[in-house]
């Protein structure tokens, strides 16, 4: 048999030798592949750069292309034959490594440096381990064992350090922020209503529902409480027909025609009817199971009165099949869908006399809520709720129409779902967004643009918060995540140091997600102060910077920048002027990532452009302002960190001052270097924050009376947070900071305890003075008032 092969094996060799094309072939292949590309280029550039530019300039590309392919071809040649010096065992083990460790760090620079560096420290610590301890070692010369010492010193050298260096956690801001909220002397009443962190009246129960099939999890399968169906998602989950898909199925026991409803329910001990809130979890390893993560969440709700389930969609999430593919595509539309899918349960088991939660829920005060992937998830929840059918298929119907009043996104991706390529609005429901300035997974706070696009009717009654936390991540906000905002080895290279400790964040969320579910479903409306201003509820945080973003459906705008490219112009038809500024133009409102989908101001100043003359920025009403209509002021604020006196704008004749000053007192001051030699060996200055930014505000009536405060007697300007995610800064690809709003509030009626002739019935301008900081960019958005 081994001769009946060899000899099948010889012959296919002779057949391919007698048709292998032969010097004169290859050669005329070789000069028509070159021929046939210089004729298509000459011709093609001629056209382009020559005869469509009219222009005789347009040779000189055509020539430097001409070039450039020949020094292509002459590298390769090169490179090539530096190859071939090679050994061949290095084409045995050098590439497979490479592509080992390639495929560990896929993505980002590491993907090329880690198995680089693993080639280099590895090669030199065997080279040298070899070179010492084989048989032959006694034929080496001197330089010989010492260069394989050295070698091999060097090369454990290196990998010690990488593990050293893969092991450390990170480090902790070499300069913190100032906290310019707290650097104000002001604070807000104190919320008089218990923390909504601390537990409530009711013992607390919990059961478990689900398709009592499940493979892996009993809580689901044989000791599950309720039993559940299975409901059809294959219109919108693309991709199971897939090989990972199938791989998927053989885990799980069902494809994506049989998804299971599965939840964990924490609630309230007594007869209710109580409120009901919804929580999904993201995009984490299908095999590392999500859902228990939010059990501090169900136990403190459910005390408080609010049944809370934590919803199982780890089916959908990804996992080690996904190599196969790319896993699930844009399933987050499925991920919405199936938590209106788990409330239609909940309807039925009210109404059901034999099921346990028989007419114990409020399907008035429903909540939805998701975290990461979850967190677009439970805003496409409160849009497909009102719709008849699934944008994307009409065959798919919906007949939802459930009374959603809460939305909750923590850390949410945006845009992973498109319905109609469009973004997902959503109308009429209170909505919150948490996210933390550490995150290492959605790196930007994308859950802004979801913020931007909650709209409210003017008759209703509905608020948004957006709250941004300093020393957040992403994952603490689950038990189960953890302070790796990505699976090993990824995870490594995340700074954890800067983190806050995983309770604190617990804490963070416990507040806030509290508080919003009490005012929203409970009628609590005092602790809807806690989101227009942290430090009304300061005592219940933990310490860090907090920046709010708040707006609810009675806010009026007087200058929302969205109304057209005018610079002078506002929403409501005032007019604008400037004086001074170095900076003053409207655009999108950029972040780490894309926009935020809305436009607002930018205003810059700077003293050395105007040392004498103040900058300002002044809207003049299209009617006045009333205390009987509007009690507060407000507008959102963000530093832009970008140059204050742009160096396009410079004047010519101030540089020749400069330079004119800078000769005389080279001339001068000639007897001072000594000195300014001895001040140079002088300690340096440690690194410093820069301090919060404050401006002027004046208010003018229609008798010409005038009052003028500083922002700070509300609140100073936060400077941009500006985090270290990973522990080598090198490793960032995103910008390290972005423009996150915060919202501040002016007192209309208590603008006569400044000037007690002041109309506050007839507020005719207000100007923005910048009289406090010397320079400074700011972004400025939704100019309004509200009663």
């Amino acid at each position: 048999m081994k001769r009946l092969f060899k000899n099948l094996w010889n012959r296919i060799i002779r057949f391919f030798q007698t048709i292998k094309p032969g010097p004169i072939a290859q050669d005329g292949a070789f000069k028509a592949i070159a021929t046939t590309a210089i004729v298509i280029w000459l011709i093609t550039s001629l056209l382009v750069f020559v005869l469509d530019g009219n222009t005789y300039f347009g040779l000189a590309p055509v020539v430097l292309g001409l070039i450039l392919a020949f020094l292509v071809s002459a590298s390769t040649v090169l490179v090539v034959n530096l190859l071939k010096l090679l050994p061949k065992k290095f084409f045995w083990y050098v590439p497979g490594a490479f592509f080992l460790g390639t495929f560990i760090f896929n993505g980002g620079s590491l993907s090329i440096q880690f198995p680089l560096f693993i080639i280099l420290f590895a090669g030199l610590s065997g080279a040298g381990l070899y070179t010492l301890l084989k048989k032959t070692r006694k034929h080496n010369t001197k330089a010989q064992t010492i260069v394989a010492a050295l070698g091999l010193l060097a090369g454990l050298a290196g990998l010690v350090w990488g593990i050293i260096w893969v092991a450390d956690t990170g480090f902790k801001p070499e300069v913190e922020h100032i906290n310019a909220a707290l650097k104000s002397d002001y604070r807000p009443k104190p919320i008089e209503l218990n923390n909504p962190a601390e537990a409530g009246p009711y013992p607390v129960e919990f059961l478990t529902y689900g398709s009592g099939k499940d493979k892996h999890r009993p809580e689901f399968g044989e000791n599950v409480n309720i039993v559940t169906d299975s409901v059809d998602g294959s219109r919108l989950i693309d991709d199971w027909n897939k090989l990972s898909g199938k791989i998927r199925s053989w885990y799980w026991g069902h494809d994506d025609k049989a998804l299971p409803i599965n939840g964990r329910v924490w609630y309230p001990q007594g007869d209710g009817p109580f409120p009901i809130a919804l929580i999904v979890h993201g995009n984490h390893s299908m095999f590392d199971y999500s859902d228990p993560g939010y059990e501090y969440l169900g136990q403190l709700l459910a005390s408080q009165g609010i049944i809370l389930a934590s919803v199982d969609e780890n089916f959908i999430n990804s996992g080690w099949p996904d190599i196969f593919g790319n896993g699930l595509d844009e399933e987050n539309d499925a991920r919405g869908w199936l938590l209106l899918e788990h409330l239609r349960n909940w309807r039925k088991w009210n109404e059901d006399p034999e099921n346990p939660f028989f007419g114990k829920v409020d399907m008035n005060n429903v909540a939805v809520m998701g975290h990461s992937r979850g967190g677009e998830a439970a805003a496409i929840a409160g849009f497909f709720n009102t719709l008849d059918y699934y944008p994307d298929n009409a065959n798919q119907k919906f007949d939802f129409g459930f009374n959603i009043k809460a939305v909750v996104a923590i850390a949410p991706v945006d845009g992973q779902y498109k319905p109609g390529e469009t973004s997902t609005p959503l109308k009429d429901v209170n909505y919150l967004v948490i996210h933390g300035a550490n995150d290492g997974d959605v790196q930007s706070f994308a859950g802004l643009r979801q913020y931007e696009r909650v709209e409210f009717s003017d008759s209703s009654d509905f608020f948004k918060s957006a709250i941004y936390v300093y020393g957040a991540n992403h994952g603490q906000f689950n038990t189960s995540w953890g302070n790796r905002d990505a699976g090993y080895p990824y995870g490594s290279l995340l700074n954890v140091d800067a983190l806050m400790p995983m309770e604190e964040q617990l804490t963070v969320g416990k507040v806030y997600i509290s508080a919003f579910l009490q005012a929203t479903l409970l009628g609590k409306n005092e602790y809807r102060s806690l989101f227009k201003d942290f430090r009304s509820g300061l005592e219940w945080l933990p310490q860090t910077i907090y920046l709010n973003q708040y707006e609810d459906s009675n806010w009026q705008p007087i200058a929302d920048f969205e109304e057209d490219l005018d610079l002078t112009t506002t929403s409501e038809g005032g007019k604008i002027t400037t004086q001074n500024l170095t900076v003053w133009r409207e655009q999108l409102v950029s972040m780490k990532w894309g926009n935020r989908g809305t436009r607002a101001v930018y205003i810059g100043w700077d003293s050395l452009a105007h040392p004498v003359d103040t900058a300002r920025y002044t809207i003049a009403l299209a009617k006045p302002l009333s205390t009987q209509s509007a009690s507060y002021l407000t507008f959102e604020l963000s530093e832009s960190k970008e140059n204050t006196y742009p160096e396009k704008d410079r004047d010519k004749e101030k540089e020749d001052e400069s330079a004119k000053d800078e000769q005389n007192n080279n001339e001068t001051n000639n007897a001072e270097e000594p000195e300014a030699e001895e001040q140079a060996d002088d300690k340096e200055e440690e690194p410093k924050a820069k301090e919060p930014i404050d401006f002027s505000i004046e208010f003018q009536d229609s008798n010409g009376q005038m009052v003028r405060i500083k922002l700070s007697d509300y609140s100073y300007l936060q400077r941009q947070l500006t985090v270290d995610v990973f522990k080598n800064p090198e490793l960032q690809d995103n910008k390290t900071s972005e423009a996150v709003y915060n919202t501040f509030f002016i007192s209309l009626s208590d603008l006569q305890k400044v000037n007690s002739q002041f109309n506050t019935e007839s507020i005719q301008s207000l100007s923005f003075i910048f009289d406090q900081s010397p320079q400074g960019v700011i972004i400025m958005d939704k100019i309004s008032y509200h009663k």
